[in-house]
This record gives structure tokens, C-alpha cells and sequence, in this order.
């Protein structure tokens, strides 16, 4: 069926004339009038009948016009229905020293209109990542120098030596069990070796356990088996939820250990410095706020 002539007979309906519908309807009367008359044939019954100088509907034509109604309201719904409007990508790759207080701060992003993937990352596929546009940003603290990318500085943190409570206390920082990343860093600008920023050169560690996994370093720590460097931000967050005994407290470091980093935020050259990167920056600063 023609919805067409559905809508030609609604109008017909509403104004009791054939003339002034084709009028309204920009149509001639002769193919107003046949429309109708192959509506009726399609239907099997008649829908007008004079009435005067005009025409009234039939009960049939009472009906239909009733259903037509509905279903034309319906299909203009159908085809008027705005898309949803799309939502870009937000893909954030960044080290596990970042990722616990890049997922708690995340929250006072505005990231409504975009679908946002996390990833654990090591310096230098970051870079990688980035410049190859398959993450928008990288979040480091051992930038790798590449083409395509862009690196800013966005803020400094504090590094420190945590163990439990109650434990090491008195103990000199060489006789202190250390928990150590499994992994160095390949050559870089800043020259920082191992993972966690620890001067080994400087100041050798009773390297008592090894992890691939910041995560695992952190409960070996949180059982009273070693002691760990971390940043500040990261022992203030988890110091969060642990009460009493339970909390990680700072040991004394020899002053020639640098304990002051730097966070970088990576981005590729073409992208622009608009209201999202402004945000991701924000949300970077953020991270190592103690």
C-alpha cells in the first residue's frame, strides 16, 4: 500500500473536500480523486460519501482515518529519529606506577562522549603507541624521544622507601630487604636504569625479591617482607584504606639518591591542544599530587 494516498485521504478527512485537499496537497483534483479511487479498490470498501457541497467519511473511512493517523505519526518518528551522536576514542597508555590514581581521578574528566581504553605500558612503547596513533595519550616518567610525538612536561613527584609498620625501622637502609622490578630500562635520555628510579650505582639494595609486577611489590610490602620505592602519591593511596599498624611508613634514603621525577604527557605532533588534551593534562598533574 501507498502511504502516500493514506496521508492524501487524511487530508481530505480533516478539510471535508476533494478540491481543497489537492489544493493543500499541491495536486491536481483528477489524480487526487483517482488516488482515491485505487485506495478504496485496494482496501475493498468505500471510505467517502457526499455530504453537501463536500464529502464525509463512511464508518470504514472513520476507522481508517483513526488508523491512518496513528501509523503516519509512527513513521514520522521512525524516520525523523536523530542518530545517536558517535563517541570518540580516548586511549590512554601509561606505567602501573600511574594507572590506581589515573583510574581514581578519572572520575572528574568529562568523558560522556568518549569510550576510554586504559593501558599498562613500558616507556618506550608508549612513544611507540603514540606516534603510531593507536593511543591518543601516554602518561611516563622516562620519556623516549621519537618522531611524531610530542613531549610535555607536566609536573614533578616525590620517591620514597616504604615498608610496614613496625618493621625495619631501626635498620640501615644497606640491611633493609628490598622488593625490585625483575626489569631495567633500555638506554634513555634521562639515564634512570631501573624501573622504580632507584640510584643502584649510588646506593646498592639488599635485593632480596624480584617482581615483574608493581602490583605483587606492593603485597610483599603491605606482609612485612621488604621494603619498596614508590612514589609518595602511591603510599598516601595506599594508606587510604589501611588502618594502625597497617600503614606503609617512610625509611630514611641516603641525600645522593634523587628522589624528585617527573611525569610527561605524550601526545602525537598533529593533535590538536584542545579541550581534551587541556583535560588529559589536568588529569596528569593530578596523578602525582601527594
Amino acid at each position: 500500500m501507498d502511504t502516500n494516498r493514506l496521508r492524501q485521504f487524511c487530508v481530505i478527512a480533516e478539510t471535508g473536500s476533494m478540491t481543497k485537499a489537492a489544493e493543500l496537497l499541491h495536486i491536481t483534483h483528477s489524480g487526487l480523486s483517482k488516488a482515491m479511487k485505487l485506495l478504496q479498490e485496494e482496501l475493498g470498501y468505500a471510505l467517502l460519501r457526499p455530504s453537501g457541497r463536500g464529502l464525509a467519511l463512511t464508518d470504514d473511512g472513520i476507522r481508517i482515518y483513526q488508523n491512518a493517523k496513528e501509523f503516519l505519526a509512527k513513521e514520522e518518528q521512525l524516520f525523523n529519529v536523530r542518530p545517536l551522536p558517535q563517541k570518540q576514542p580516548l586511549r590512554i597508555g601509561t606505567v602501573e606506577i600511574f594507572l590506581a590514581s589515573l583510574c581514581e581521578n578519572l572520575g572528574l574528566m568529562q568523558v560522556d562522549n568518549h569510550t576510554v581504553t586504559l593501558l599498562d605500558l613500558n616507556p618506550g612503547q608508549i612513544e611507540q603507541l603514540v606516534a603510531d596513533r593507536q593511543i591518543e595519550y601516554g602518561i611516563t616518567y622516562v620519556p623516549y624521544p621519537m618522531d611524531n610525538i610530542t613531549i610535555i612536561e607536566a609536573g614533578k613527584y616525590q620517591l620514597g622507601c616504604y615498608h610496614l609498620q613496625g618493621y625495619f625501622e631501626k635498620m640501615n637502609i644497606s640491611e633493609i630487604h628490598f622488593v625490585v622490578p625483575a626489569l631495567g630500562l633500555s638506554s634513555n635520555p634521562l639515564g634512570i636504569k631501573e624501573r622504580d628510579g632507584w640510584l643502584e650505582s649510588v646506593t646498592p639494595r639488599n635485593r632480596k625479591y624480584s617482581v615483574n609486577l608493581l602490583s605483587t611489590g606492593i603485597e610483599l610490602t603491605l606482609q612485612g617482607l621488604c621494603a619498596i620505592y614508590i612514589p609518595k602519591f602511591l603510599a598516601n593511596n595506599i594508606n587510604k584504606n589501611r588502618k594502625g599498624s597497617n600503614k606503609l611508613v617512610e625509611h630514611a634514603i641516603p641525600s645522593v639518591q634523587k628522589n624528585m621525577q617527573r611525569v610527561f604527557l605524550i601526545k602525537h605532533k598533529d593533535q590538536p591542544e584542545d579541550s581534551s588534551f587541556r583535560e588529559i593534562k589536568k588529569l596528569t598533574q593530578r596523578l602525582v599530587q601527594n
